[in-house]
């Protein structure tokens, strides 16, 4: 008697072809037509079409070619990719219901736990528990109010390092904007950069990057393949996981467990966790959120902090007679015989709109705002099939020329016209309720570090340094999912013999 035995790969083309069978048969249930968009292959669809580095730039090509809507599909997969920014509105802030979930990626979620947090977790209730101990702590401007010491303290320390070495001003960047997330969780303060959870943190962010990766890892576009034991071959990333999730839980519990310990010492310093553990309303099965929320700020907040603020800097070298300009409005306002705090917030208004300018033209998450469809919809007489991902062009809507006129352009000034366009958080921080919670204290971070820096240092092109910012693949940018400015030369000094003073002064106030 002969008998017909699957080996493993066999048993995955067939889950493969089935699955594809199903999502085609239900697509095909639909009366109104998928939005237009390339042609692809079978089985695969567009994969080989889409770039792991710049996809926004392929979408800008299908965009000319097919409309504000396209549509194209990653093994059986529809994305469905919007450029308009009042579609985008409709459907994530008017309709947010069925759009609250981001799409979830087996590897991140499934296998690493990056679900735990608050970008990724699922719309349920430890999510909104997330949000409420968010907006409760900083959603306003008066609570944000409350981390404004350790704000301004963090940018002396990071204008100290920064004369001491210049030349390694990304990771004085990187560890300010770490430390500064680890003091706002934790109260914890940071004395070096080899600091242990400041590791923790660093390396968990630099295994996220890869995580979100387009095409990293096959068991994001077949899903099943996370059923595969560690030891088969072609499972290796299994062991990758492993060691991530190990990382992402020493994020998750260790500055917990500390803050722990020193309420039951009584030497906690207030914090988002000292707060939320010491709340009225608080209780054990509350823990969890808790913990988890502070991660989220702990881990996810630093890298783009850093990274706003490095392409600032670029900036300011590329345009030196913009940089003179706010450094003139710094001193009629400060002077200089005192660093710049947050007194003086409202009366730069050029500064501020260097910087909201600097978020438009660099678009750091050009991805913000991915969503899923939770259930069949029609949008402008398209078929939204349950479960396709949704795709706001963020690059393109801060890009587009009808907006912004000269949109590759670093002009302040359109952000001092009497109607200025759309402010960049309308459409870079994420849209509905999973707008990013922490905007008001991203703000003033990096208001702070930019501010102070451009009150004590001038920055200069040298031997190697970019002439523009060139956002081509050949340019500025490094490409990725959180697109940061490559590192560049730089010449730093500080402006003057008074400034140096000031900044060498810190170390008496430290």
């Amino acid at each position: 008697m002969s008998t017909l035995a699957l080996g493993p790969l066999e048993i995955a083309l067939l889950f493969t072809c089935l699955w594809l069978l199903g999502h085609a048969y239900h697509l095909s249930r639909s009366k109104c037509p998928l939005p237009p968009g390339p042609q692809g292959w079978p089985i695969i669809g567009n994969i080989l079409q889409i770039p792991s580095f710049f996809p926004w730039l392929t979408w800008r090509q299908w965009t000319q070619q097919y409309g504000d809507i396209f549509h194209y599909k990653l093994l059986g997969q529809s994305v469905i990719v919007i450029s308009s920014p009042a579609l985008v509105s409709e459907l994530l802030n008017e309709r947010h219901h069925g759009y609250d979930n981001r799409p979830k990626l087996t590897m991140m979620c499934d296998l690493v736990g990056w679900d735990q947090t608050t970008v990724f977790m699922p719309a349920n209730q430890v999510w909104r528990e997330h949000r409420k101990n968010m907006s409760r702590l900083f959603g306003s401007k008066a609570a944000v109010g409350k981390f404004f010491g350790i704000e301004l303290l963090g940018a002396r320390k990071l204008m100290r390092r920064i004369l001491e070495e210049p030349t390694g001003v990304k990771a004085h960047l990187q560890n300010w904007a770490g430390s500064l997330s680890i003091n706002i969780s934790y109260g914890y303060d940071v004395k070096d950069a080899h600091d242990k959870y400041l590791a923790d943190a660093n390396e968990a962010v630099c295994q996220f990057f890869r995580l979100q990766k387009p095409g990293e890892f096959m068991v994001d576009l077949l899903p099943w393949l996370k059923y595969l034991p560690s030891w088969l071959p072609g499972a290796g990333f299994q062991r990758t996981a492993k060691c991530y999730r190990q990382t992402l839980r020493r994020v998750i519990d260790l500055p917990f467990q500390m803050v722990q310990r020193q309420l039951s010492a009584g030497t906690a310093k207030q914090c988002f966790t000292s707060d939320l553990l010491s709340a009225d309303d608080y209780s054990q099965d509350r823990e969890y959120a808790l913990k988890t929320s502070a991660a989220t700020i702990f881990a996810g907040g630093a890298d783009t902090t850093a990274g706003q603020l490095h392409a600032l800097l670029l900036l300011m070298m590329l345009y030196p007679e913009i940089r003179q300009k706010a450094q003139a409005e710094i001193d009629q306002v400060v002077g200089s015989e005192r660093l710049p705090d947050f007194s003086d917030r409202d009366r730069l208004p050029y500064v501020k709109a260097c910087l909201t300018e600097a978020f438009r033209l660099h678009t750091l998450v050009p991805f913000a705002g991915m969503r899923v469809a939770a259930e069949d919809d029609v949008l402008c007489g398209y078929f939204v099939p349950k479960g396709a991902i949704i795709q706001p062009n963020t690059w393109l809507i801060a890009h587009n020329p009808e907006v912004f006129p000269e949109p590759f352009e670093y002009v302040p000034e359109r952000y001092l016209a009497e109607k200025p366009p759309p402010h960049p958080r309308e459409f870079s921080f994420g849209y509905g309720r999973r707008i990013c919670p922490g905007i008001l204290l991203a703000d003033a971070s990096v208001w702070i570090g930019a501010t102070m820096f451009l009150a004590l240092f001038d920055i200069q092109p040298t031997e190697g340094s970019p002439t523009s910012f060139d956002q081509s693949p050949q340019g500025v940018l490094d490409g990725g999912a959180t697109c940061h400015v490559k590192r560049f030369a730089c010449k730093i000094t500080p402006r003057s013999a008074k400034a140096e003073v000031l900044i060498r002064a810190i170390d008496h106030e430290l």
